[in-house]
């Protein structure tokens, strides 16, 4: 008796887990499923990470032309300091009066020829 049920319990699980095992088309279509979503997976992975990627790049790209602009703003403003200093050594008094004598001989006015306003 202990053979039989040994023999039929074999006969048991034999017969319930045999359809499990001999069916490869059930089998593929799952391993292909596993393996599209798989590719598809990291096709996405791939896309965010050329997204991810080309936003660092034009983070890159800015910050370079942020320092080209301040580099080229100090020289600007190195420049209109010089030009500042410049147009004030143009439109000193001693200046303009020592044009005016020698290139324009131009004289003093004699003190005939200068009139007095009062403004009060």
């Amino acid at each position: 008796m202990v053979v039989a049920e040994r023999v039929e319990r074999r006969e048991w699980y034999r017969n319930r887990y045999q359809h499990n095992y001999n069916i490869p088309e059930s089998r593929s279509k799952t391993h292909s499923y596993k393996k599209g979503r798989l590719i598809l997976a990291l096709g996405i992975i791939a896309i965010i990470a050329i997204i991810i990627l080309s936003r660092y790049s034009m983070i890159t790209e800015s910050q370079y032309r942020i320092g080209k602009m301040k580099t080229e703003l100090a020289d600007l403003n190195a420049q209109n300091e010089r030009l500042r200093v410049e147009a004030a050594s143009l439109s000193s008094v001693a200046r303009i009066e020592d044009i005016a004598r020698n290139k324009l001989n131009m004289k003093a006015p004699e003190s005939r020829q200068i009139i007095y306003l009062n403004t009060n």
